[in-house]
């Protein structure tokens, strides 16, 4: 039978995509997963991830998802975060046959399979999935692989230190805090982050 795992990247930075993945294996390869040691991609480094990525490509049969920080900017003016993610996830699991295991974003299972349009499938949904089924674990590494290289590309093209994207990352938000940088990343910052939000609000010193 063939058994699945979808995970996100990007999900909280103020920077750049959101990345949703989907992998899939039969059960009795399975156990060839937990041989290579992939679990949640937060618990390897990148080197680990990077070197772990062809393999999982090799093994599982797989696909994966952008959602543009441009593309977020739009729909969340209609659409919560929540929502954006539960369909994007339930499209790809929607492609795929068998059971699939989901990182569940938000507390209640229930509702999510709903907004995923997943009611009726074979659908595991639990917090922490990517640490307790190596198939999730799969998805999360290649979700945080291909999020940290678009990163990358973007740092490159701009030619500024614009950290991870992460609103906890010093580097970025300085990064955001200058105008000249910010022209440069005209349509990879999420507008509608509480931290955009206060960067731009104009403050009395400003006039």
């Amino acid at each position: 039978m063939l058994i699945s795992g979808v995970d996100e990247a990007g999900r909280g930075p103020v920077l750049s995509s959101l990345i949703v993945a989907i992998a899939g294996i039969s059960d009795e390869k399975e156990p060839e997963l937990s041989e290579l040691g992939i679990t949640d991609s937060k618990k390897l480094t990148r080197e680990k991830r990077e070197e772990l990525f062809p393999q999982i490509q090799k093994l599982c049969k797989y696909q994966i998802t952008e959602i543009t920080a441009a593309e977020l900017n739009k729909r969340m003016w209609r659409e919560s975060l929540n929502v954006i993610e539960a369909k994007a996830m339930g499209e790809l699991a929607a492609s795929f046959g068998g059971r699939v295991y989901i990182d569940l974003p938000e507390k209640n299972a229930a509702k999510f399979i709903q907004k995923a349009k997943l009611v009726g499938r074979d659908v595991v949904a639990e917090h922490k999935a990517d640490f307790k089924y190596p198939i999730v674990g799969a998805a999360s590494i290649l979700a945080k692989v291909t999020r940290d290289r678009l990163v990358a590309e973007l740092q490159e093209h701009v030619e500024e230190e614009i950290g991870s994207g992460y609103t906890s990352d010093e580097r970025t938000i300085n990064a955001l805090k200058n105008p000249k940088i910010r022209a440069k990343l005209k349509g990879e910052i999420r507008l509608r982050w509480s931290t955009m939000e206060r960067i731009l609000q104009p403050k009395l010193t400003d006039f």
